[in-house]
């Protein structure tokens, strides 16, 4: 490359890592401010950089040219670099001379990362018409094996010219005849301009089991592909074609054989149509995704086997990151016929996934009240809609929220046992209850007084953290009064506020140091949607994701502990995600974030496994007894007060307990105690006819604890009578 292209500062950094050593190692020369150089000259010292990093014995050699050249390339962790073309066609020589020196870099894991960092770099180019760019790819195709990456190998073709980019498609169209949904897909891509081209091929480049879940081609809830035309034109045909092969299958058209339907190839083709589909929401999938759903996860004989376990699986992952009513349904329905254990698992962790991700898409999950008629597992469904919306900030037009959700049959139940918030121009809200009689619709205030609500206004769910505490308490008791049961905890929903000098760090120390059991916290991890990364987890809220670091690199098959550390929130930031202020995340997006972070923690640090020892349970026990209440079991107090007013006498709370007499039982854990020793208290059965006592919420610990109280206190009346 000229130097007449870069920047003095560029300069100044490519004589460091290219000039000849210094007289003296602690000599550094001028110092040089990394924050001069933007994404051009970063791609423009590139390739210097990478070829100068070098590392022995699995270490970095010490130098200064050495040292800059890994400064520069940590700098790309926060900045990505955009390549003139010249500077891309240096990088392509520069891994064509990887790949030539050592042959045997051609295929496995060293070539797919090649492949990536070619796919990264064109993409990346602003200037595909350079010229020496074709040559420099027809080097790289002739050192490497197409298959690793054929999108990009057709692109890379594309670059040569078009007569050398029709043979190759060709080529490849015969070495991959076995998958031809692949083939079609790289057909469709080559009558794209090349950018289009290498965009399908930088989201092709996902390895699926392994990174799926957390696609880099998802951004902000949005799939890269569904801006393609012609791409989503491809994916109506090709998933009507995916149907109609396993049509095929369960007509017997085609004999069946476990597994062999679609090659692995295929079934990446057939995730990201799905994608592209659910995302755009297309009126025609709901019926093909349910015939593809269901007749690719059953054997058309009575074999527990699938006619594409990987298929399945993918869809399952699909519906997971693009939910819509009729695909949850489909999930749900495949669940009830799916015959193989371990794949019936996975597509229960989707289906978990599903409602909770319908949130993020406020319009699409109001459909689930379309029809006359919907079931409990679809009302159920809503709900942890309408639960995870708190992250998510989700808001209804006035009149969808009165005619689609209020208005409902079967929807006005549910949305009378919640408190919404009626939000103004200015952005602030009134919190109010609905009343509900003979279809008619009447907001009522904490207090009980009519609220009117204008027509053109936006409705959304009420949360405790946007609430003074006499509010909070006032809306506890009004619930408490009506006798509401909520479908989950909101008016007793625990809410999280930080410092002010927290607030203005990119990460809090709330939950650092706690000692948490690998096997349970992994295991609730997942049903809650946090992804494993690098001793850490993750969780997004919208366009936030929580982060949540701990000591050790834990994986699932872990057992033991470990501690956790710090929480963070990041944010996408064009292609890379970086940590904010705390400040800068909404108030109630906050709240969730560490009220998820604390139902993790503070549920994992007690739990067992199924092989530990009673005494190690009883000693976790015991400490906790002797520990402050979290804000969960504060909540608890706050809901057993109101619940057991009236029902028991002399009951009194004390900083950890309930207490009635000489007995105390633990709010965070239930144990119970008579003066100071454990006892157990065996709770009579109940006939389904019993009258079943008021509870704001369902919960397993608050349910055990209220009885406890209830038995107890018969006990003691009873011993009363007596005496």
């Amino acid at each position: 490359m000229s130097s007449s292209d870069l920047s003095p500062e560029a300069i100044k950094l490519l004589n460091r890592m290219t000039g000849p050593p210094l007289s003296h190692p602690s000599f550094t020369g001028e110092p040089i401010d990394l924050a001069q150089i933007d994404p051009l000259s970063l791609g423009d010292l590139w390739t210097i950089a990478h070829a100068t990093n070098r590392w022995e014995n699995n270490r970095p050699i010490k130098s200064l040219a050495a040292e800059t050249a890994s400064s520069i390339l940590k700098l790309g962790e926060k900045m990505e670099p955009a390549f003139r073309g010249a500077a891309a066609r240096d990088y392509l020589d520069f891994l064509s001379d990887k790949l030539e020196r050592e042959p045997a870099r051609a295929s496995g894991y060293v070539a797919d990362f090649d492949w990536k960092e070619a796919c990264f770099c064109l993409t990346r180019c602003i200037d595909l018409s350079f010229d020496g760019l074709g040559a420099a790819a027809k080097r790289f195709l002739a050192a490497a094996d197409w298959q690793v990456m054929p999108h990009l190998a057709v692109a890379l073709a594309r670059l040569v010219d078009d007569e050398f980019g029709a043979r190759a498609l060709e080529k490849l169209a015969a070495d991959l005849a076995d998958s031809p949904f692949l083939v079609q897909e790289l057909r469709t891509i080559t009558a794209l301009d090349l950018r289009a081209n290498l965009a399908v091929a930088e989201v092709a480049q996902v390895n699926y089991p392994e990174l799926q879940e957390a696609d880099p081609a998802i951004s902000g809830g949005h799939y890269r592909l569904s801006d393609i035309p012609a791409y989503v034109a491809f994916a109506e045909e090709g998933l009507k074609e995916a149907a109609a092969r396993v049509r095929k299958i369960h007509n017997g058209e085609v004999p069946y054989a476990s597994d062999k339907a679609f090659t692995l190839k295929d079934r990446d083709v057939i995730a990201r149509l799905v994608r592209v589909a659910l995302d755009r929401d297309a009126a025609w999938l709901p019926p093909v995704l349910d015939e593809l759903f269901r007749k690719v996860s059953l054997a058309p004989t009575a074999a527990k086997s699938l006619p594409s376990q990987s298929v399945s699986i993918a869809l399952g992952h699909a519906v997971e990151a693009f939910p819509t009513p009729e695909a949850v349904a489909t999930l749900r329905g495949v669940l009830a016929i799916i015959r193989h254990a371990g794949v019936q698992k996975k597509l229960k962790r989707n289906l978990n996934g599903a409602e909770r991700g319908l949130a993020d898409r406020p319009e699409v999950a109001l459909r689930l009240l379309d029809g006359q008629q919907i079931s409990k597992a679809q009302l159920k469904t809503l709900a942890r809609c309408l639960e995870a919306g708190f992250a998510s900030h989700m808001s209804l037009k006035y009149e969808d929220w009165r005619a689609r959700l209020a208005g409902h049959p079967q929807g006005k139940a549910l949305t009378r046992s919640l408190i919404w918030r009626i939000l103004d121009s200015s952005g602030g809200g009134v919190g109010v209850l609905p009343v509900i009689e003979r279809s008619e619709v009447r907001l009522q205030d904490v207090s009980g007084s009519t609220v009117s609500a204008a027509p053109d206004s936006r409705i959304m769910l009420w949360h405790p953290s946007v609430a003074t505490e006499a509010e909070r308490n006032a809306w506890r008791d009004r619930i408490a009064d009506l006798q509401i049961k909520q479908p989950f905890k909101q008016a007793f929903r625990e809410h999280y506020v930080l410092l002010a000098d927290e607030l203005s760090e990119t990460n809090t120390a709330m939950f650092s140091g706690h000692g948490v059991s690998i096997v349970p916290f992994l295991g609730l991890a997942r049903q809650e949607r946090w992804k494993l990364e690098y001793e850490a987890l993750t969780r997004s809220f919208g366009q936030w994701t929580a982060r949540l670091d701990v000591d050790d690199d834990i994986f699932p098959g872990c057992t033991g502990a470990t501690r956790t550390r710090h929480v963070s929130v990041w944010r996408q930031n064009g292609k890379k995600a970086l940590p904010v202020a705390l400040r800068d995340v909404p108030p109630v997006t906050l709240s969730e974030i560490l009220r998820a972070v604390d139902l993790l923690v503070s549920t994992s640090g007690f739990a067992l496994t199924s092989d530990e020892d009673r005494q190690i349970w009883h000693a976790r026990l015991h400490y906790l007894a002797t520990q402050p209440l979290g804000a969960m079991a504060e909540m608890r107090k706050e809901a057993l007060a109101r619940a057991l007013r009236g029902l028991i006498a002399g009951l009194q709370f004390d900083a950890r307990h309930l207490r009635l007499g000489a007995y105390a039982i633990h709010l965070a854990t239930g144990r119970v105690t008579c003066n100071g020793e454990p006892i157990e208290v065996e709770l009579p059965k109940h006939s389904n006819l019993a009258a079943v006592p008021w509870l704001p919420y369902d919960e397993k610990l608050l349910d055990a604890i209220f009885h406890t109280a209830v038995e107890i206190a018969e006990r003691l009346k009873a011993q009363s009578a007596h005496n």
